[in-house]
């Protein structure tokens, strides 16, 4: 292996999107989670245009955090429109 083989250039969209995917889970949710699924796709062109890029793995991670967050934030309205509407 080769120094050139093992500085493998990573996708800054990639690394946004588990970032954000991540902050989805501690932050207010839903904005943090629709910008890693939005960023995830974009990584995604990004590394079909590019080859040599890297993150494709940590693209897959935000979009599948994006969408669990979204999803959560659409289960918990449901359960307060529930409550609200038993009270």
């Amino acid at each position: 292996m080769t120094v050139e083989n093992a500085a493998q250039r990573t996708s800054g969209y990639a690394i946004a999107s588990l970032i954000l995917g991540i902050a989805g889970f501690f932050v207010f949710p839903l904005v943090p989670s629709i910008l890693a699924v939005v960023f995830g796709k974009k990584a995604r062109e990004e590394l079909r245009r590019d080859p040599a890029l890297g993150g494709e793995g940590l693209a897959t991670g935000g979009i599948v955090l994006g969408w669990v967050g979204i999803a959560l934030v659409a289960i918990g309205l449901v359960f307060l429109l529930l409550l609200l509407a038993a009270a």
